[in-house]
C-alpha cells in the first residue's frame, strides 16, 4: 500500500505509466506493478500505450531535393536520299459492314443488409478513436463478479459484450447494465418529475438538481462557504441552476451509483448503463474515456458490506478508529485527505466538503458516498468527536497518524488490507465532473447504440477467432 499524502500528489497509474513512456524511462516491471495495482492485465496496459503512442506521433516529414533531369547529348543519324517517282494511286470505296445491336440486361445487384458500422462518436470529445476490446479483470475471479466486459464506451458496451462473450456471461453483464438504466432513470424520474417515456427526442433540460436537492445544496455550501461568492438563495426545481449545485448533485447521484459495487466490472458496467438512460432521456453523461483504466470509488477502492463493518467493530475500541478504516476503504483517500475531514463534513449519505488546501472551481468539491453498510460508524465517529469536554472539528481525528502509520497498525489489527490510495483530483468522478462543460453534438444512432439502449434487434455475432 502506498501513501500519496507526502510530499506531492501522486499521479495516477495511467498519467505515471504516460509520463515514463514519454521520457523513454519506462520498463516491463513498471507495466507488470502498474497491472498488479490496479487489476487489469499486462497486455492490455501495453496495447493502451500503443495506442497512445500512435495517437501522438507527429506526422514526419522528410525533404528530399529534386534531381535534374539527365541529358545526353546524341548526334543525328545520316539522312539517305534516294529519287523515286510516286506511283500511281488507286482509291477503292469498300462500304462499312452492318452494324448488329444486342440487348442484354444489366446483371442483377445483389445487396447484403449486414450490422452498420460501430459509431464511435455520440456527443462525445474524442478525436483518436481505438477499436473497443473485451479486457480480463483478474480480480473478478470465480464467484458472481464480471471477470470480463468491454473496454468500449456506452455506443458499443452491451454489443460488444454480446457478440464476444458466450451466452452465459452476456447474460450476467446485461442483467447489471439493466440495473444501472433502472437506477439512473428512477434517479432522473424523482429529480426531473417526469416518466420515463425512454425517448431519444426528449431534449431534456440536463439539470442536476431536483427540488428535494435544493435545499441540502443550500446547507451544505453554506457550511464550506467556498472562496468564489455564490448566490444567497437557488432557485427551487426547474430552470438554471448554479455551478456548484449541479457539481454536487452529479457527484452524489455517480457515488451513489457504485457505492456498493462489489467489483470493478460491475462499476463499469453500471456505469455504462446509466449513461444508456441518460441517452434514453435526450441527455449525456460524460465518463472518463479510459474508465476501465481509471481510479477511484468503486473502481480501486474495497467493497464494504455487513460482514466486514462487524469484524472492524469487534476490533477496535474506539468508533473513530473504526469510522477511519471503513473510509479509507470506501474512498481510497490520502492520509492527508482523511486527516483534513471536518465533522461538518458528514451528510446523511456523503462527506462533502472542499478538501484539505480549499478549491478554486467546483468541479474540485469533495464528495463521498457512503456505501449504507458503514454510515453507521460515521454517524458514531461524529457524536463521539462532539461530545467530547473539548470537542473536535476533525472527524477522524487521532485515528490516521502522521503520513497514516496510525491507520495502517489499525488496519493490520482488523485484517484489511488497505488500497493502493489516490487524492481526489486523480478520481474518475472528479473527471466526470471537468468533463460537465464540454461541448455536445448530436448523437448518432446506429445498430449497436440502439442495441445498447435496448432500442433494437440484436446484432450480428462475429465469428469465432
Amino acid at each position: 500500500m502506498a501513501d500519496a499524502s507526502v510530499p506531492t500528489l501522486r499521479p495516477s497509474e495511467l498519467e505515471r505509466l504516460a509520463q515514463l513512456d514519454e521520457h523513454n524511462e519506462l520498463s516491463a516491471d513498471q507495466v507488470r506493478s502498474s497491472s498488479q495495482r490496479m487489476g487489469v492485465p499486462e497486455e492490455d496496459l501495453w496495447r493502451w500505450l500503443e495506442d497512445r503512442r500512435s495517437a501522438s506521433a507527429p506526422t514526419r516529414r522528410i525533404d528530399v531535393p529534386e534531381r535534374p533531369p539527365a541529358h545526353v547529348e546524341v548526334p543525328d543519324p545520316p539522312t539517305a536520299h534516294v529519287d523515286v517517282s510516286d506511283p500511281t494511286t488507286t482509291r477503292v470505296e469498300v462500304p462499312d459492314p452492318p452494324t448488329t445491336r444486342i440487348d442484354v440486361p444489366d446483371p442483377p445487384t445483389t445487396r447484403i443488409d449486414g450490422p452498420e458500422p460501430p459509431t464511435r462518436h455520440v456527443g462525445y470529445g474524442e478525436i483518436n478513436h481505438r477499436q473497443s476490446r473485451i479486457i480480463t479483470l483478474p480480480e473478478a475471479a470465480g464467484g458472481g463478479l464480471l471477470p470480463q466486459i468491454s473496454d468500449g464506451d456506452v455506443t458499443t458496451f452491451r454489443a460488444d459484450a454480446y457478440r464476444s462473450l458466450p451466452p452465459e456471461e452476456f447474460a450476467r453483464i446485461d442483467a447489471v447494465y439493466a440495473d444501472g438504466i433502472q437506477l439512473a432513470c428512477r434517479w432522473l424520474a424523482e429529480h426531473t418529475g417526469r416518466s420515463c417515456r425512454h425517448d431519444l427526442n426528449q431534449n431534456g433540460v440536463g439539470s442536476w438538481l431536483g427540488p428535494r436537492g435544493a435545499g441540502l445544496a443550500e446547507y451544505m455550501l453554506s457550511v464550506l462557504q467556498p472562496r468564489l461568492s455564490v448566490p444567497d438563495r437557488f432557485q427551487q426545481g426547474a430552470g438554471l441552476v448554479d455551478e456548484w449545485n449541479d457539481i454536487l448533485s452529479l457527484y452524489r447521484f455517480l457515488g451513489g451509483l457504485v457505492a456498493d459495487s462489489p467489483s470493478r466490472g460491475h462499476t463499469i458496467t453500471r456505469l455504462r448503463g446509466a449513461q444508456a438512460a441518460f441517452l434514453l432521456h435526450g441527455m449525456r453523461l460524460d465518463l472518463p474515456p479510459d474508465l476501465a483504466y481509471s481510479v477511484g470509488p468503486g473502481l480501486t477502492t474495497v467493497p464494504i458490506d455487513d460482514d466486514l463493518v462487524a469484524r472492524v467493530r469487534a476490533r477496535t475500541a474506539d468508533p473513530v478508529d473504526a469510522a477511519a478504516i471503513v473510509t479509507a476503504l470506501f474512498t481510497g483517500a490520502t492520509a492527508m485527505e482523511l486527516n483534513a475531514i471536518p465533522c461538518v463534513a458528514l451528510a446523511a449519505d456523503a462527506l462533502i466538503f472542499n478538501g484539505p488546501i480549499g478549491y478554486t472551481h467546483a468541479p474540485d468539491l469533495y464528495v463521498w458516498v457512503i456505501p449504507p453498510s458503514a454510515r453507521p460508524l460515521l454517524y458514531e465517529a461524529r457524536v463521539h468527536q462532539e461530545s467530547r469536554p473539548t470537542p473536535n472539528t476533525k472527524l477522524f481525528a487521532g485515528a490516521i497518524g502522521g503520513a497514516g502509520f496510525r491507520l495502517r497498525r489499525l488496519a493490520a489489527a482488523c485484517e484489511v488490507t488497505l488500497p493502493d490510495l489516490y487524492h481526489w483530483h486523480h478520481s474518475w468522478i472528479r473527471e466526470a465532473g471537468l468533463l460537465r462543460k464540454s461541448e455536445q453534438s448530436t448523437p448518432v444512432r446506429n445498430t449497436d447504440l440502439l442495441f445498447g439502449l435496448k432500442l433494437a434487434p440484436r446484432p450480428r455475432r462475429r465469428r469465432a477467432r
